[in-house]
């Protein structure tokens, strides 16, 4: 009876507590980066301990996933290089090994000795900043994987300590420091643009903060979540027209006066500015000032010209005695202009009786003809 009740407890025990160990380096380099049902399916199998020999109807026995969702799932397992495919079967890659044979090629690569006890003086170095590194980022227990990241960077990118150092920094603050992809992704867009040695680094991370402070203040003032083509815009503000918060500060309001107000609208003003010299808050309210009084000045012609083109008769000068006889009408004192106007030439008048004699005997005596 004794057994019966112990046998249960083992059970009940190994059923509760069992431990699934996971290598660290999955949870740093791989975890990260997969599906939710990628995750699901690896951290099952190897809780179950079927690492060596599982097929598509061994994840579809679990039903913790859909049965038309385990190809796709082995798939992404595979093109991640956490699994290898023999035959009609699965297994699972040897991650340890892997890291421990490429860390050796790195080694043999830079002319390093693997087997040597005693570590250089170059190598050293490295290992108090990793220490360093390890201390202030990961308290104190730096990932294997991310001492590979410290190699690459100071051995293969040629990093300076301190832009090694800088690089754990900028992703501590991004909170991306335990995301490997990303960082190494953050580490070779530094070698790229040339960012190895501390001086070309702090320029940039200089403009990577006033880009940040720029994301911060359009959105409040847009009062909107930022999208990735406003924050692309806004970054070519800083790279491009090195704009600073004050003169976006400024550019927001050159543009109030717009009913629908855009990015684009802020941007232009911006490159304007740019394109004139302009470089601080100071320049921007002197250009805008000029600007508004040339404007002025060019509404002023405007206004003269068109006026000029279509002006009245009497405004021209055209029919002011017109104007004069109804002022004269209206005016107390002054006697009305009863002066006729002359007849007009050629004009026979009405009655025959007007007419002078001289004229009637160009015709002659009707009754002396007769």
């Amino acid at each position: 009876m004794e057994k019966k009740k112990d046998k249960g407890m083992d059970d009940f025990s190994r059923l509760m507590i069992n431990d699934s160990l996971v290598p660290d380096i999955f949870l740093v380099r791989y975890a990260q980066n997969l599906s939710r049902n990628a995750l699901l399916v690896y951290l099952w199998l190897n809780m179950t301990g079927n690492k060596t020999a599982f097929d598509e109807n061994t994840i579809k026995k679990f039903k913790i996933i859909s049965d038309e969702d385990s190809g796709p799932v082995l798939a992404e397992l595979m093109a991640a290089n956490l699994i290898t495919r023999n035959d009609k079967t699965y297994a699972f890659d040897d991650l340890k090994a892997r890291e421990v044979g490429d860390y050796v090629e790195s080694l043999k690569a830079r002319g390093a000795d693997s087997g040597l006890p005693v570590l250089t003086s170059d190598e050293k170095e490295r290992q108090i900043l990793a220490d360093s590194i390890s201390s202030t980022f990961y308290q104190g227990v730096l990932p294997y994987i991310f001492y590979r990241l410290i190699d690459k960077c100071l051995y293969e990118y040629k990093f300076d300590g301190r832009v090694c150092y800088k690089l754990f920094e900028e992703g501590y603050d991004q909170s991306i420091h335990k995301d490997l992809q990303r960082m190494e992704n953050m580490a070779r867009s530094w070698y790229e643009k040339g960012y190895t040695d501390i001086k070309s680094l702090e320029k940039q991370l200089e403009i990577n903060s006033r880009i940040k402070s720029l994301i911060k203040l359009t959105g409040h003032i847009m009062r909107k979540r930022l999208n990735g083509l406003d924050i692309e815009r806004i970054t070519r503000w800083v790279e491009d027209l090195d704009a600073t918060e004050e003169l976006v500060n400024l550019a927001f309001k050159a543009n109030e006066y717009r009913s629908s107000l855009t990015l684009k609208n802020v941007g232009d003003t911006l490159a304007k500015w740019h394109d004139h010299g302009v470089r601080t808050a100071e320049d921007a309210l002197r250009f805008e000032e000029e600007e508004h009084k040339e404007n002025k000045r060019k509404a002023s012609r405007r206004k003269a010209v068109s006026g000029s083109a279509w002006r009245t008769g009497d405004e021209a000068g055209i029919g002011g005695n017109s104007t004069d006889t109804a002022e004269n009408e209206k005016a107390p004192g002054k006697a009305k202009d009863t002066k006729e106007p002359e007849k007009a030439e050629n004009v026979i008048p009405e009655d025959d009786t007007d007419i002078p004699d001289d004229i009637l005997d160009m015709f002659g005596d009707s009754d002396e003809d007769d």
